[in-house]
């Protein structure tokens, strides 16, 4: 069988709302349809979206009942973690002959602790071998010691890199231009929605304030953008924005929130961090490299070549890092001529390509 003859549906987020996952989504469609491979996505944000071949799904349950009756999508990529899904994917590879894919942008489980539901996942994506694709192989570690076999496991980044279009230029709003060039130099971060970790806030929104802060003292004219599309908690954005207030940076500081590609900002900025207190394979800092912007980010977990460390949720290490890449920054900006980022999308392709191949 021929992956031209086969449909792929992609499972999971798409945007809006823009996060690493429903990124990794779009342009993996994209990708897919330039190389002339017919698929659909089934989107589970449960926000409207009028993109051809996106169908949202309001029960994912119901969703995969109506798997069992389609024979017209012969791969299914499933993105994400979900258990009772695998299960049933699981299901549906034994019963339709159907290929699943699952890929794991993260994985925050400990094995040694998983409930019955979780193993079950496991045990079922065990014996119909069914492909997973991880991000980390910290990650690949956990789920081998879960009983999926080394080789149905393939480490593959996030990051595909993204096609620089008129359309995502436009959706930025005109005051982050005017804001970028009031502003120099440029620092930028993001999160996809506020949240935290271990009573932290997750992506360090506390500590971009306080970074902010410090380096108005040598760069007056500093700017920080936030990119940050889903509030999330609205009573600790208040509180940050009084913080903002009290380090006295409002004219320095800018939340960009209306959903949109990042790319054009990360291509307008000279550096960008990610002080995450706990992460995965950041598509974000992959998308900073790509664009050769020196990269600033905590030590929580393996981070790609090129990447600057600092002691996670320590500000004053995160300061001199950033600073120290300021006031060199055209030596770090020719290390990273340097580095290559290949297309993932590729890899994935020929991952679809060897199990059709192995359906006939």
């Amino acid at each position: 069988m021929h992956i031209s003859n086969v449909k792929v549906s992609l499972v999971g987020p798409y945007p809006p709302p823009y996060g690493g996952i429903s990124v990794h989504i779009q342009r993996l469609k994209e990708q897919l349809e330039r190389h002339h491979i017919r698929c659909i996505v089934y989107d589970n944000t449960q926000v409207a979206k009028r993109k051809a071949d996106v169908i949202m799904v309001k029960n994912m349950l119901w969703w995969s009942l109506y798997q069992f009756l389609s024979r017209d999508e012969a791969i299914i990529h499933f993105h994400g973690y979900s258990p009772l899904l695998i299960s049933i994917l699981s299901l549906l590879a034994i019963i339709e002959r159907k290929r699943v894919v699952v890929t794991l942008h993260s994985f925050r489980h400990d094995p040694k602790n998983m409930n019955l539901p979780n193993r079950f996942a496991f045990w079922i994506a065990r014996k119909v071998q069914s492909c997973f694709l991880v991000v980390s192989p910290e990650i690949r570690d956990k789920i081998i010691s879960l009983g999926i076999k080394p080789e149905n496991i393939k480490i593959i980044p996030s990051f595909i890199p993204p096609t620089i279009s008129e359309e995502d230029l436009a959706e930025i709003p005109e005051a982050v231009w005017r804001f970028i060039d009031c502003h120099s130099p440029i620092i930028l971060a993001n999160a996809f929605r506020i949240s935290f970790y271990n009573n932290q806030d997750l992506y360090g929104l506390d500590m971009c304030i306080d970074l902010c802060a410090n380096l108005k003292q040598s760069y007056p004219k500093i700017g920080f953008v936030f990119c940050l599309p889903d509030i999330g908690d609205f009573d600790y954005f208040k509180k940050m924005k009084q913080r903002i207030s009290e380090r006295q940076i409002e004219e320095n500081f800018l939340f960009q929130t209306k959903p949109c590609q990042m790319y054009p900002i990360i291509m307008k900025s000279d550096v960008f961090v990610r002080p995450t207190n706990t992460d995965g394979d950041a598509v974000s800092i992959r998308e900073a490299l790509y664009f050769k912007v020196p990269a600033v980010a905590s030590d929580v977990c393996p981070r790609p070549d090129g990447t600057i460390l600092f002691k996670s949720r320590d500000i004053t290490d995160l300061t001199l890092k950033v600073l120290e890449v300021l006031d060199d920054y055209n030596e770090h900006k020719k290390q990273l001529e340097m580095i290559a980022l290949e297309n993932n999308a590729e890899k994935i392709i020929k991952i679809y390509q060897k199990i059709a191949g192995d359906a006939k």
